[in-house]
């Protein structure tokens, strides 16, 4: 029955009969003088409005009058209600999840350190000099037989290794490359693209020269491994970024003077 009822409201004209209804009881004469409307398309709107038991009739003399009835109207409220009701209860799952989600997520990796030289400069060296200094040894998928670390610039490039044999082992996917300010990438050293983490350095200028942040967030793509993964990078990138020539951890000067 509800589809009637919602069928009967769907039209604009039928919508402001039942407002008017609502008011008062009306003869169809009445309802046309008030509406832009002749009484023939009145009397249309009126009967689907009866068929749908959101009105009804009664004889005063020889006048019909309708009005309001209220047993279409209480199946729609039941109908809404029930939508309301599950509308709520999928609200609140999603909530649960959300906050599940929320107090299981790791925090991020965050690294600083001081590099000499110009953002410019310390941004070439992060990426187009990586192999120079990249730990390959004990930080790279074939280990050692790695031979160098490159980066195809621009967003979509790629970061990774290659062998002594000539073999290409992915790193990374930049998703994010402003030169001298910020690069981004999807982080999958070793495993699918689908389990990429989420990695992104930017470069300071400061007095001392280059201050390089990285942020290394998005562990839960790992899985059941997050939390080693996390605890695995928490000390790899301090060795990584140790290697950068000149690198000095953010605050490590003020502790020694």
């Amino acid at each position: 029955m509800v589809d009637a009822q919602l069928d009967a409201l769907a039209v604009e004209t039928r919508r402001v009969i039942y407002t008017m209804l609502l008011e008062k009881p009306r003869s169809v004469g009445d309802l046309a003088d008030r509406l832009p409307v002749s009484r023939p398309a009145v009397s249309q709107h009126l009967r689907v409005l009866l068929d749908a038991e959101l009105a009804r009739v009664t004889s005063v003399g020889n006048r019909r009058v309708y009005s309001a009835d209220p047993t279409g109207m209480a199946a729609l409220r039941d109908w809404v209600d029930q939508m309301w009701d599950m509308a709520m209860g999928s609200f609140a799952g999603f909530a649960q999840r959300e906050m599940e989600r929320e107090m299981t997520k790791l925090e991020a990796v965050v690294k600083m350190v001081t590099v000499p030289g110009e953002p410019g400069v310390v941004f070439e060296l992060f990426t187009q000099r990586m192999g120079e200094w990249w730990p390959l040894d004990s930080h790279s998928v074939g280990g050692e037989d790695a031979v160098d670390a490159r980066v195809d610039p621009g967003v979509g490039g790629r970061v990774y290794e290659v062998t002594r044999e000539g073999v290409e082992h992915d790193w990374a996917r930049i998703t994010g490359w402003e030169p001298g300010e910020r690069i981004v990438l999807d982080w999958h050293a070793g495993v699918p693209l689908s389990q990429a983490t989420h990695v992104e350095i930017t470069f300071r200028q400061t007095p001392g020269g280059t201050e390089l942040t990285l942020v290394h967030d998005g562990w839960e793509a790992r899985g059941a491994d997050a939390p080693a993964m996390r605890e695995s990078y928490e000390t790899g990138w301090d060795l990584v970024l140790g290697r950068m020539p000149g690198s000095v951890p953010v605050g490590a000067a003020a502790k020694q003077t």
